[in-house]
Protein backbone atom coordinates (compact mmCIF):
# COMPACT_ATOMS: atom_id res chain seq x y z
CA UNK A 1 0.00 0.00 0.00
CA UNK A 2 1.56 3.89 -0.61
CA UNK A 3 -0.70 7.02 -0.31
CA UNK A 4 -1.08 9.30 -3.05
CA UNK A 5 -2.00 12.50 -3.86
CA UNK A 6 -5.40 12.30 -6.33
CA UNK A 7 -8.14 15.50 -7.15
CA UNK A 8 -10.82 15.92 -4.40
CA UNK A 9 -13.90 14.02 -6.08
CA UNK A 10 -16.96 15.37 -7.00
CA UNK A 11 -20.28 13.95 -5.79
CA UNK A 12 -22.78 12.16 -8.56
CA UNK A 13 -26.08 12.31 -8.04
CA UNK A 14 -27.88 10.80 -5.10
CA UNK A 15 -23.95 11.42 -3.28
CA UNK A 16 -22.61 13.14 -0.81
CA UNK A 17 -18.70 14.42 -0.34
CA UNK A 18 -17.38 13.89 3.01
CA UNK A 19 -14.13 15.10 4.51
CA UNK A 20 -12.65 12.09 6.81
CA UNK A 21 -11.99 12.84 10.70
CA UNK A 22 -11.44 9.60 11.59
CA UNK A 23 -10.90 6.44 9.01
CA UNK A 24 -11.74 3.06 11.11
CA UNK A 25 -9.46 0.21 9.96
CA UNK A 26 -11.02 -3.55 10.14
CA UNK A 27 -10.08 -6.84 9.76
CA UNK A 28 -12.23 -7.41 6.30
CA UNK A 29 -9.39 -4.35 5.09
CA UNK A 30 -6.64 -6.77 5.66
CA UNK A 31 -9.11 -9.76 3.73
CA UNK A 32 -9.47 -7.09 0.89
CA UNK A 33 -5.68 -6.57 0.44
CA UNK A 34 -4.46 -10.37 0.49
CA UNK A 35 -7.43 -10.70 -1.70
CA UNK A 36 -9.23 -13.64 0.44
CA UNK A 37 -13.03 -12.29 0.61
CA UNK A 38 -15.56 -13.45 -0.51
CA UNK A 39 -15.88 -10.76 -3.64
CA UNK A 40 -12.30 -10.52 -5.61
CA UNK A 41 -10.18 -7.48 -4.82
CA UNK A 42 -9.94 -4.87 -7.96
CA UNK A 43 -6.60 -3.28 -8.54
CA UNK A 44 -5.86 -0.45 -7.96
CA UNK A 45 -7.75 -0.68 -4.83
CA UNK A 46 -8.28 1.64 -1.83
CA UNK A 47 -9.28 0.08 1.90
CA UNK A 48 -11.68 1.55 4.25
CA UNK A 49 -15.25 0.41 4.78
CA UNK A 50 -16.34 3.31 7.88
CA UNK A 51 -15.71 7.07 8.12
CA UNK A 52 -16.40 9.48 10.12
CA UNK A 53 -16.49 13.00 9.16
CA UNK A 54 -18.74 16.09 7.57
CA UNK A 55 -20.48 16.66 4.70
CA UNK A 56 -19.08 19.71 3.11
CA UNK A 57 -20.62 19.31 -0.27
CA UNK A 58 -24.14 17.57 -1.80
CA UNK A 59 -24.80 15.99 -5.21
CA UNK A 60 -27.93 16.84 -7.14
CA UNK A 61 -30.53 14.98 -5.33
CA UNK A 62 -28.49 14.58 -2.45
CA UNK A 63 -30.56 16.31 0.57
CA UNK A 64 -31.31 15.09 3.60
CA UNK A 65 -28.33 15.64 5.50
CA UNK A 66 -27.01 19.55 5.60
CA UNK A 67 -23.70 20.80 4.76
CA UNK A 68 -21.51 20.43 7.83
CA UNK A 69 -23.65 17.69 9.91
CA UNK A 70 -21.21 15.38 11.66
CA UNK A 71 -21.62 12.08 9.71
CA UNK A 72 -20.75 8.00 9.74
CA UNK A 73 -20.40 6.61 6.36
CA UNK A 74 -20.22 3.13 5.56
CA UNK A 75 -18.40 2.26 2.26
CA UNK A 76 -18.95 -1.69 1.53
CA UNK A 77 -16.84 -1.31 -1.10
CA UNK A 78 -13.78 0.22 0.47
CA UNK A 79 -12.28 3.39 -0.54
CA UNK A 80 -12.28 4.89 3.18
CA UNK A 81 -8.35 5.43 3.21
CA UNK A 82 -8.68 8.81 2.04
CA UNK A 83 -9.11 12.57 2.78
CA UNK A 84 -12.27 12.79 1.02
CA UNK A 85 -14.69 10.47 -0.13
CA UNK A 86 -18.36 10.47 -1.70
CA UNK A 87 -20.66 8.11 -0.34
CA UNK A 88 -24.65 7.94 -1.33
CA UNK A 89 -26.50 9.47 0.87
CA UNK A 90 -28.29 6.27 2.10
CA UNK A 91 -25.45 4.95 3.50
CA UNK A 92 -24.61 7.98 5.98
CA UNK A 93 -25.73 7.65 9.82
CA UNK A 94 -26.09 11.34 11.75
CA UNK A 95 -23.65 11.03 14.94
CA UNK A 96 -25.31 11.57 18.17
CA UNK A 97 -24.46 14.81 20.34
CA UNK A 98 -22.69 12.84 22.54
CA UNK A 99 -20.31 10.66 20.42
CA UNK A 100 -16.91 11.94 19.49
CA UNK A 101 -15.42 11.44 15.89
CA UNK A 102 -12.94 8.74 17.29
CA UNK A 103 -15.57 6.86 19.44
CA UNK A 104 -18.10 6.50 16.55
CA UNK A 105 -15.15 5.26 13.85
CA UNK A 106 -15.36 2.08 16.06
CA UNK A 107 -19.42 1.88 15.80
CA UNK A 108 -20.25 0.85 12.42
CA UNK A 109 -18.66 -2.30 11.47
CA UNK A 110 -17.11 -3.71 14.85
CA UNK A 111 -19.74 -2.17 17.20
CA UNK A 112 -22.73 -3.14 15.67
CA UNK A 113 -21.07 -6.50 15.04
CA UNK A 114 -20.32 -7.12 18.49
CA UNK A 115 -24.44 -6.16 19.30
CA UNK A 116 -25.53 -8.68 16.81
CA UNK A 117 -23.75 -11.43 17.34
CA UNK A 118 -23.99 -11.18 21.53
CA UNK A 119 -27.83 -10.08 21.07
CA UNK A 120 -29.80 -10.24 18.37
CA UNK A 121 -27.86 -13.62 17.28
CA UNK A 122 -26.55 -14.84 20.30
CA UNK A 123 -29.57 -14.70 22.04
CA UNK A 124 -27.47 -14.36 25.50
CA UNK A 125 -29.75 -14.20 28.55
CA UNK A 126 -28.94 -13.20 31.95
CA UNK A 127 -26.91 -15.85 34.05
CA UNK A 128 -25.76 -17.51 30.76
CA UNK A 129 -22.28 -18.21 30.23
CA UNK A 130 -20.48 -16.86 27.42
CA UNK A 131 -16.98 -17.50 25.60
CA UNK A 132 -15.68 -14.65 23.41
CA UNK A 133 -12.69 -15.60 21.33
CA UNK A 134 -10.28 -12.64 20.32
CA UNK A 135 -11.55 -10.63 23.60
CA UNK A 136 -9.31 -8.10 23.45
CA UNK A 137 -10.03 -7.12 19.72
CA UNK A 138 -12.12 -4.73 17.98
CA UNK A 139 -15.17 -6.42 18.05
CA UNK A 140 -14.48 -8.52 20.71
CA UNK A 141 -13.52 -5.98 23.63
CA UNK A 142 -17.25 -4.28 23.07
CA UNK A 143 -18.49 -7.64 22.96
CA UNK A 144 -17.14 -8.10 27.00
CA UNK A 145 -19.18 -5.04 27.49
CA UNK A 146 -22.51 -5.79 25.62
CA UNK A 147 -22.65 -9.30 27.54
CA UNK A 148 -21.75 -7.56 30.98
CA UNK A 149 -24.60 -5.18 30.11
CA UNK A 150 -27.18 -7.85 29.16
CA UNK A 151 -26.71 -9.85 32.58
CA UNK A 152 -24.74 -12.66 31.54
CA UNK A 153 -23.23 -14.74 34.22
CA UNK A 154 -20.02 -15.47 33.49
CA UNK A 155 -17.61 -13.65 30.38
CA UNK A 156 -14.77 -16.01 29.66
CA UNK A 157 -12.56 -13.64 27.32
CA UNK A 158 -10.29 -15.93 24.82
CA UNK A 159 -7.22 -13.94 23.72
CA UNK A 160 -3.00 -14.84 22.46
CA UNK A 161 -1.18 -12.83 25.41
CA UNK A 162 -1.64 -12.46 29.58
CA UNK A 163 -1.11 -8.42 27.89
CA UNK A 164 -4.66 -9.19 26.14
CA UNK A 165 -6.57 -11.31 28.53
CA UNK A 166 -6.00 -7.88 31.49
CA UNK A 167 -7.35 -5.90 28.89
CA UNK A 168 -10.28 -8.21 28.84
CA UNK A 169 -10.66 -8.76 32.30
CA UNK A 170 -10.29 -4.75 32.81
CA UNK A 171 -13.92 -4.20 30.81
CA UNK A 172 -15.28 -6.74 32.67
CA UNK A 173 -14.68 -10.29 32.10
CA UNK A 174 -14.98 -12.52 34.73
CA UNK A 175 -12.07 -14.99 33.45
CA UNK A 176 -9.46 -15.24 30.62
CA UNK A 177 -8.17 -18.35 28.86
CA UNK A 178 -4.93 -18.17 26.95
CA UNK A 179 -5.82 -20.24 23.66
CA UNK A 180 -2.33 -20.17 22.49
CA UNK A 181 -1.56 -22.83 25.69
CA UNK A 182 -2.50 -26.65 24.73
CA UNK A 183 -4.43 -27.38 27.79
CA UNK A 184 -6.92 -24.05 26.90
CA UNK A 185 -10.08 -26.45 26.91
CA UNK A 186 -9.44 -28.07 29.79
CA UNK A 187 -8.91 -24.55 31.72
CA UNK A 188 -12.13 -23.24 29.96
CA UNK A 189 -14.37 -26.01 31.35
CA UNK A 190 -12.61 -25.50 34.83
CA UNK A 191 -13.88 -22.27 35.10
CA UNK A 192 -17.29 -23.23 34.11
CA UNK A 193 -16.89 -25.93 37.00
CA UNK A 194 -17.53 -28.65 33.83
CA UNK A 195 -21.48 -26.71 33.37
CA UNK A 196 -19.84 -25.82 30.09
CA UNK A 197 -20.76 -22.55 28.41
CA UNK A 198 -24.25 -21.32 26.74
CA UNK A 199 -22.94 -19.00 23.88
CA UNK A 200 -19.64 -18.98 22.28
CA UNK A 201 -18.13 -16.64 19.59
CA UNK A 202 -15.91 -17.92 17.31
CA UNK A 203 -13.82 -15.59 14.61
CA UNK A 204 -11.51 -18.28 13.80
CA UNK A 205 -13.58 -21.32 12.45
CA UNK A 206 -11.25 -24.55 12.08
CA UNK A 207 -10.29 -26.57 14.34
CA UNK A 208 -11.48 -24.35 16.95
CA UNK A 209 -14.86 -24.55 15.27
CA UNK A 210 -14.16 -28.35 16.03
CA UNK A 211 -13.36 -27.80 19.68
CA UNK A 212 -15.74 -25.40 20.35
CA UNK A 213 -18.05 -28.21 20.39
CA UNK A 214 -16.84 -29.97 23.27
CA UNK A 215 -17.48 -26.59 25.66
CA UNK A 216 -21.09 -25.95 24.93
CA UNK A 217 -23.38 -26.60 27.56
CA UNK A 218 -26.75 -27.99 26.61
CA UNK A 219 -28.95 -25.60 24.57
CA UNK A 220 -25.50 -24.04 23.95
CA UNK A 221 -24.73 -21.96 20.45
CA UNK A 222 -22.02 -20.82 18.83
CA UNK A 223 -21.95 -18.00 16.13
CA UNK A 224 -19.20 -17.58 13.85
CA UNK A 225 -18.60 -14.18 12.47
CA UNK A 226 -15.48 -14.99 10.57
CA UNK A 227 -13.05 -17.37 9.62
CA UNK A 228 -9.47 -15.91 10.22
CA UNK A 229 -7.83 -19.62 9.88
CA UNK A 230 -8.69 -20.10 6.91
CA UNK A 231 -9.71 -23.89 7.38
CA UNK A 232 -12.66 -25.55 6.70
CA UNK A 233 -14.39 -26.76 9.85
CA UNK A 234 -16.96 -29.83 10.07
CA UNK A 235 -19.95 -29.88 11.86
CA UNK A 236 -20.90 -33.50 13.69
CA UNK A 237 -24.30 -33.46 12.97
CA UNK A 238 -24.58 -36.66 16.10
CA UNK A 239 -22.81 -33.67 18.37
CA UNK A 240 -25.41 -30.94 17.39
CA UNK A 241 -28.03 -32.87 17.73
CA UNK A 242 -27.50 -34.77 20.88
CA UNK A 243 -27.49 -32.09 23.36
CA UNK A 244 -29.96 -29.28 21.09
CA UNK A 245 -26.76 -27.40 20.11
CA UNK A 246 -27.13 -24.83 17.17
CA UNK A 247 -24.70 -22.79 14.95
CA UNK A 248 -25.56 -19.36 13.29
CA UNK A 249 -23.21 -17.61 10.71
CA UNK A 250 -22.81 -13.89 10.79
CA UNK A 251 -21.81 -11.21 7.74
CA UNK A 252 -22.02 -8.00 8.40
CA UNK A 253 -22.47 -7.30 4.75
CA UNK A 254 -25.61 -9.23 4.64
CA UNK A 255 -26.82 -7.26 8.03
CA UNK A 256 -26.36 -3.91 6.63
CA UNK A 257 -28.15 -4.92 3.75
CA UNK A 258 -31.09 -4.85 5.54
CA UNK A 259 -32.64 -2.05 7.11
CA UNK A 260 -35.16 -3.85 9.36
CA UNK A 261 -32.34 -5.71 10.75
CA UNK A 262 -29.53 -2.75 11.36
CA UNK A 263 -31.09 0.36 12.14
CA UNK A 264 -32.73 -0.97 15.21
CA UNK A 265 -30.19 -3.34 16.31
CA UNK A 266 -27.88 0.46 15.92
CA UNK A 267 -30.38 2.43 17.28
CA UNK A 268 -29.80 -0.31 20.35
CA UNK A 269 -26.45 0.06 20.48
CA UNK A 270 -25.83 3.80 20.19
CA UNK A 271 -28.50 4.13 23.56
CA UNK A 272 -25.73 1.83 25.35
CA UNK A 273 -22.70 4.17 24.16
CA UNK A 274 -24.49 7.32 25.07
CA UNK A 275 -25.13 5.84 28.41
CA UNK A 276 -21.63 5.08 29.02
CA UNK A 277 -22.54 1.45 29.57
CA UNK A 278 -20.00 0.58 26.89
CA UNK A 279 -17.29 2.24 25.64
CA UNK A 280 -15.06 2.07 22.58
CA UNK A 281 -11.46 1.49 23.42
CA UNK A 282 -9.18 3.28 21.32
CA UNK A 283 -5.50 2.29 21.55
CA UNK A 284 -4.01 2.23 18.43
CA UNK A 285 -3.56 5.62 16.23
CA UNK A 286 -1.78 5.86 12.85
CA UNK A 287 -1.75 8.74 10.30
CA UNK A 288 -3.21 7.87 6.92
CA UNK A 289 0.25 7.69 5.54
CA UNK A 290 0.64 4.90 8.03
CA UNK A 291 -1.63 2.48 6.89
CA UNK A 292 0.60 -0.36 5.95
CA UNK A 293 1.89 -0.35 9.52
CA UNK A 294 -1.51 -0.52 10.75
CA UNK A 295 -2.09 -3.50 9.07
CA UNK A 296 1.40 -5.18 10.27
CA UNK A 297 0.29 -4.40 13.61
CA UNK A 298 -2.81 -6.20 13.74
CA UNK A 299 -1.33 -9.27 11.52
CA UNK A 300 0.98 -9.14 14.12
CA UNK A 301 -1.52 -9.29 17.02
CA UNK A 302 0.09 -6.39 18.38
CA UNK A 303 -3.28 -4.17 19.10
CA UNK A 304 -6.07 -4.26 20.84
CA UNK A 305 -8.95 -2.54 21.17
CA UNK A 306 -10.32 -0.20 17.79
CA UNK A 307 -7.35 1.08 15.50
CA UNK A 308 -7.96 4.36 13.60
CA UNK A 309 -6.31 6.00 10.48
CA UNK A 310 -6.31 10.23 11.34
CA UNK A 311 -5.88 12.29 8.23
Amino acid sequence: MKLEETEIPKPKKGEMLIRSEVIGVNYTDIARRRNSTRERTPLPFTPGVEIVGRVVERGEDATSLPVGTRVIALLPRGGGYAEYVTVPAALLLPIPDGIDAVEAAALPVQGITAYQIVAALGRLKPGERIFIQAAAGGVGHMAVQLAGVLGAGQIIAGASSRTKLDFALSLGADAGINYSHSDWKDRLIEATEGKGVDLILDMQGGSAFSDHFALLAPLGRIVMFGAASGQRGVIDAEKLTSRCHSVTGYYAGFMGSRPDLFLPDWQALLRYVLAGQVKPQINHRFRLGEAAEAHRQIEARRTSGKVILLP
